[in-house]
């Protein structure tokens, strides 16, 4: 698995797990990881159909997943 792959899933499993956040606070709960590689990662997400970004004011970006990898995640996420 590559870093790539990892941070990915790491935002897949954060998104999972709040539900909906904005860049930033993703960012932050992302601390080993630049704001360059977690830009890039919701970037390829959101060109996959991964994930959702949702415009919800000037410069401020709402991300989720989209509703079917919601129930994947719910899934995969131990209770």
């Amino acid at each position: 698995m590559t870093q790539t792959d990892v941070l990915e899933s790491a935002i897949r499993q954060e998104l999972a797990r709040v539900g909906t956040c904005s860049i930033e606070e993703l960012n932050e709960r992302l601390p080993y990881y630049s704001w360059n590689q977690v830009f890039s990662a919701i970037d390829r997400l959101n060109r996959r159909g991964t994930l959702t970004i949702q415009n919800s004011g000037p410069f401020h970006y709402m991300l989720s997943l989209t509703p079917s990898q919601s129930l994947d995640a719910e899934r995969l996420t131990p209770r």
